[in-house]
C-alpha cells in the first residue's frame, strides 16, 4: 500500500488533518510512505503505531511493494503524481 500527501496549491497547505485520520484500518499492511509532506505523515503513522517506510520518490515505493495489485491512499496531486508514473 502507498500513501503519498502533498500539500500543493490545489490541495491546500493545512496537513492538520492527517490527525483526524483512523490509520488502526492499516493494520498489517505494509506501507510505503511518499509524497511532499511524507514526513508529517511518518511522525502521524508512527504515534498510531504502524509499521512503514518512507521513501524519497514514488518509483522507489512502487518497487518496495510486493508483486500484484497496489492500493494507493492519495490525496489530489499526490494521486496526479501517480496516475502519470503509471501512464493513465
Amino acid at each position: 500500500m502507498i500513501l503519498s500527501v502533498n500539500a500543493r496549491g490545489a490541495d491546500g497547505t493545512d496537513t492538520s488533518w492527517l490527525w483526524d485520520v483512523d490509520y488502526t484500518r492499516l493494520t498489517g499492511h505494509p506501507i510505503c510512505v511518499v509524497g511532499d509532506r511524507r514526513l508529517d505523515l511518518a511522525v502521524r503513522l508512527e504515534v498510531a503505531d504502524q509499521h512503514f517506510q518512507v521513501y524519497e520518490n514514488l518509483d522507489q515505493a512502487v518497487a518496495a511493494c510486493p508483486p500484484g495489485r497496489i492500493e494507493v491512499i492519495a490525496n489530489y496531486t499526490a494521486f496526479q503524481d501517480l496516475r502519470r508514473r503509471v501512464g493513465n
